[in-house]
C-alpha cells in the first residue's frame, strides 16, 4: 500500500520540481542515513531514482536478481520551493513516506481538523503521536556564519520554518538574518523529536511554546 502511495506521489513529484514560478511555501528536509528502498518492479524503482536525485539527494540503484533497492540519502538540510499550501502538503507526505524528516511552518490557524478531507495532505502521524512546536521571532536575528555550507543549510531550515530572510556577504563571512513576526508551528512525530526542535529553536532566539 505505502509503495502504491508512492509511486503516485512520485509523478507528482516529478511534475512539480522545477516547475514553480512564484513559491509561496518552502519544505526543508534531510536524510542522514542511507535509505533503502525495496522495489520488485524496474520502472517504478527508475521513478523513484529520478525524484530523489532531483530533489539533489545521493541516490544509486542496487539490483540483487529477485528485487531492485533504491539506496539514497541527503546528509544535509535542503528546501523545496512549492507554489501553494496544498502542493507544501503533497510533498510533505511523499517526503515522509519516503523516509525523510521534514520541516514545514504552518501558521498559528492551521491544525489537522482544518484539513480534513484536504487532498494531499497527510500528516503521516498516528492518531494521538502529534505534537506541536510553536515558535516566533518579533525582531531581526543576525548570525555570523563562516562557511557557504553553513549558509545553505541554515537557509534551508529557515526557510522551511516559514522565516523571512536576508544575507548579506562580507569578507571572509556572511551574516544571516532572520525573523518570524506571526506564531508558526511545526507538527512532530514524538515527543522526544518535540523537544530537540524546542531547544534548537531556542538556541537560535525563537519565542516557544510546547505543551509538555
Amino acid at each position: 500500500m505505502v509503495k502504491r502511495i508512492l509511486e503516485r506521489l512520485c509523478f507528482v513529484a516529478l511534475a512539480s520540481i522545477g516547475s514553480v514560478s512564484c513559491a509561496e511555501e518552502s519544505i526543508a528536509f534531510c536524510m542522514p542515513e542511507w535509505k533503502e528502498m525495496h522495489f520488485d518492479d524496474g520502472a517504478k524503482a527508475q521513478l523513484h531514482l529520478a525524484a530523489v536525485q532531483k530533489l539533489g539527494c545521493e541516490a544509486k540503484i542496487d539490483n540483487h536478481g529477485s528485487h531492485i533497492d533504491v539506496v539514497y540519502r541527503s546528509p544535509k538540510w535542503k528546501s523545496l520551493e512549492v507554489a501553494d499550501d496544498k502542493l507544501a502538503h503533497q510533498w510533505e507526505s511523499w517526503l515522509k513516506k519516503a523516509g525523510f524528516e521534514t520541516l514545514h511552518g504552518h501558521a498559528a490557524d492551521h491544525g489537522g481538523d482544518d484539513h480534513a478531507g484536504h487532498e494531499g495532505h497527510d500528516h503521516s502521524y498516528t492518531a494521538g503521536q502529534i505534537e506541536e512546536v510553536n515558535y516566533r521571532v518579533s525582531e531581526w536575528k543576525t548570525m555570523h556564519i563562516e562557511t557557504k555550507e553553513q549558509i545553505t543549510e541554515l537557509t534551508a531550515m529557515l526557510k522551511g520554518l516559514g522565516c523571512e530572510l536576508k544575507i548579506s556577504q562580507h569578507s571572509g563571512h556572511a551574516d544571516l538574518s532572520f525573523r518570524c513576526q506571526q506564531w508558526k508551528h511545526i507538527e512532530v512525530g514524538s515527543h522526544q523529536v518535540a523537544t530537540t526542535w524546542e531547544q534548537w529553536l531556542v538556541k537560535m532566539g525563537f519565542e516557544v511554546k510546547h505543551d509538555h
